[in-house]
């Protein structure tokens, strides 16, 4: 139902509904009684007519002319013998209803046994009964004027019921102007559940485009780092290079650029590398993560790093279970954890320790090494920070992505003096299987 341009509000649909649905009952009721009433009408004129012909056959006795007419005919001519109000038509004995001066009487025809023989008819007018066809206007009115008082009720009680409606209507145009929320909406149960329909709709549209924006944040991020970081190595390959095929170098020579060469295209590569996985560990999302063992993790991180045979690393877990998160990361930060002691602190012997304590793991990496002066242990877990130890060669990135991994998990990473008198790493996450509420926002993950 649609009126030019827009469609019937839900209160006026409420008030139709409620008018129809009243039009409705009141016909069926006054169909029924009608009939049911009708059906009556003639059984209770007759039992009327039956009493007046038993009180009185006499035409001197019989009253009220104006409502109980009285004619007799002599039965084999047909004329009027005698007459009390208007006069009756011929009528064979029995029953009959007619129109007389133009009102229905229902009329008892009998034969009285005189001289010749006389037919009396006796009639009485048909709506002196509670139902009459004459009073079907009025039965008509009453209908109407239910009808409009439904319609008007209708509107009134749509009122209070289609309230939650309109607030939610007003919360939907408020939303990208005042409020990105939408708030919960009591008062009917239909209004409540599309209200909620209608916040977690907002929900994943606000979790698709914070993961949007994250992902150009994490590209543009990768290719401002990448040319930062790659122009200097480039430039130093571009030049020896040049100088490879511009000069005619001894072989001693050749041999020292040549060795340039592959380290700054070593140094690319790890810049590279490490870029991505910045980028993967910003584009983290909650769906992925999963159960990890810790013990099996560090044994893997150990046997694959002693593979060189130049460092001896022992395994201490004392039972520490399981915590949630993404594999891949978190073992990332492990082995880099460990590949800085090797690489970097020229560690000979690594103690990996693993402990639980309620709500938080910690993995701790001890080192002989050269260690790190203090006032730089703070210094390194920035991006394309390098501490004064480091080996050449490195991107500058390795703890920056243990801090990365460390927030992601809901925890951080502490470096400090260790007891092997090398360098002490301290990696905390969360053992809780909820998304970390640092680092992560709807899932998705943000800068480190």
């Amino acid at each position: 139902m649609r009126w030019p341009g827009r469609s019937l509000s839900l209160r006026v649909r409420v008030a139709v509904a409620a008018a129809l649905a009243a039009a409705i009952v009141v016909a069926l009721l006054a169909g029924l009684t009608s009939i049911v009433l009708a059906n009556n009408d003639d059984a209770q004129l007759d039992r009327r007519l039956d009493s007046i012909v038993d009180a009185s056959m006499f035409p001197e006795q019989l009253q009220d002319p104006s409502r109980v007419l009285t004619t007799g005919r002599s039965r084999t001519t047909g004329q009027v013998v005698f007459q009390r109000g208007f006069q009756l038509p011929p009528l064979p004995p029995g029953t009959d209803t007619v129109t007389v001066n133009g009102r229905d009487y229902r009329v008892r025809t009998v034969l009285v046994d005189q001289s010749g023989g006389i037919l009396v008819s006796i009639g009485i007018r048909a709506d002196s009964i509670l139902l009459s066809r004459a009073r079907i206007p009025l039965y008509v009115l009453i209908v109407c004027l239910a009808v409009m008082v439904a319609a008007g009720l209708g509107w009134i009680l749509a009122g209070p019921a289609i309230r939650p409606l309109l607030r939610l209507t007003e919360q939907t145009r408020r939303l990208g102007t005042r409020s990105d929320q939408m708030e919960p909406v009591h008062g009917a149960r239909e209004a409540e559940d599309l209200s909620e329909a209608m916040a977690q709709m907002l929900r994943r549209l606000a979790d698709a485009q914070a993961a949007t924006t994250n992902s150009l944040q994490a590209a543009q991020d990768f290719a401002a780092n990448a040319a930062h970081e790659l122009r200097t190595p480039l430039t130093a390959m571009r030049a020896d290079l040049d100088t490879l095929r511009i000069h005619d170098l001894p072989a001693d020579e050749r041999a020292e650029v040549v060795a340039d060469l592959s380290r700054a295209q070593r140094r690319v590569e790890a810049t590279i590398t490490a870029l991505g996985q910045l980028a993967s560990g910003q584009l983290a999302r909650a769906e992925d993560r999963e159960p990890i063992d810790v013990a099996e993790m560090l044994d893997r991180v150990a046997r694959e790093n002693m593979r060189s045979g130049s460092v001896d690393i022992i395994v201490e877990a004392d039972e520490p279970g399981t915590v949630w998160g993404w594999p891949a990361g978190l073992r990332l930060a492990v082995d880099n954890l460990v590949r800085n002691a090797i690489t970097h602190g020229a560690a000979t012997r690594i103690v990996l320790t693993a402990r639980r304590r309620e709500p938080q793991l910690s993995i701790t990496v001890d080192d002989n090494g050269r260690g790190l002066p203090a006032e730089e242990h703070r210094k390194v877990l920035g991006r394309f920070a390098r501490g004064s130890t480091a080996t050449p060669g490195g991107s500058g990135l390795g703890l920056a992505l243990v801090a990365q991994q460390a927030a992601l998990h809901g925890g951080d990473i502490e470096l400090s003096d260790g007891p092997l008198g090398g360098l002490r790493a301290i990696l905390t996450v969360s053992t809780s299987p909820e998304p970390a509420g640092n680092g992560m926002s709807n899932g998705i993950s943000q800068h480190p």
